[in-house]
């Protein structure tokens, strides 16, 4: 078992606070937030160096669904640039409110802020470049986000995703709600995607990338 320094709670509804599994979902607790701007956080999830592996660049058009707190929507509106933009996407309005507060104490222009739901993506037809998913895959209750995924983004347009390696840990989400890397990419098949890289993400996460599989 990987051991790792372990918050005080759990971090997921999903998750006893002795490792069990509740009946709450698998979904991650909005009510602790704050963690997902941790130092803890950054020291194995490093968003810059994420990005520039799923080879983000200037002026292009990024929608980060599951947005969260902007972990990963803030260093892609740097990477970006002002001839870029960043739409950061979440269905939790508590979420979207710790992200609007921080734009307010430091602006970000080139960064907006939208309330989806799993089915919705309010962005027009092939609006985006790159659509980003970073441990939310294995949330997802069913295809309707994938789905929408596709329909945002342009027909060059790139799918990214991050999530957690199927292994025991000792905090993440349980491991029978996580998925192996085949598994995702199963679930990206049917969603109307073609896998083409794998890459470690991190010492506990992977990255895939995929584009839309065409007829």
């Amino acid at each position: 078992m990987i051991k790792l320094p372990r918050p005080s709670a759990s971090l997921f509804r999903g998750e006893a606070d002795r490792g069990g599994v509740s009946a709450g979902g698998h979904k991650f607790d909005a009510a602790r937030r704050a963690y997902l701007d941790s130092d803890e956080r950054r020291s194995y999830l490093d968003p810059d160096r994420i990005l520039r592996a799923f080879r983000l660049t200037r002026g292009m058009r990024v929608a980060d669904i599951g947005t969260g707190t902007g972990f990963f929507a803030i260093p892609a509106a740097r990477i970006v640039g002002p001839s870029g933009k960043v739409y950061a996407v979440d269905l939790v309005p508590e979420m979207l409110e710790e992200l609007q507060a921080k734009l307010a104490r430091e602006p970000v222009p080139n960064l907006e802020a939208l309330r989806s739901t799993e089915d919705r993506i309010p962005l027009a037809d092939a609006s985006t470049d790159f659509a980003f998913l970073a441990c939310v895959l294995h949330e997802l209750d069913g295809p309707g986000t994938l789905l929408e995924c596709r329909r945002i983004l342009t027909r060059t347009g790139r799918l990214g995703i991050v999530d957690w390696k199927k292994e025991d840990m000792e905090f993440g989400p349980p491991k029978a709600h996580r998925l192996d890397e085949e598994e995702a990419r199963s679930i990206l098949r049917d969603a109307g995607f073609h896998p083409t890289t794998t890459f470690e993400a991190g010492r506990y996460h992977y990255g895939i990338e995929a584009r839309i599989r065409r007829a």
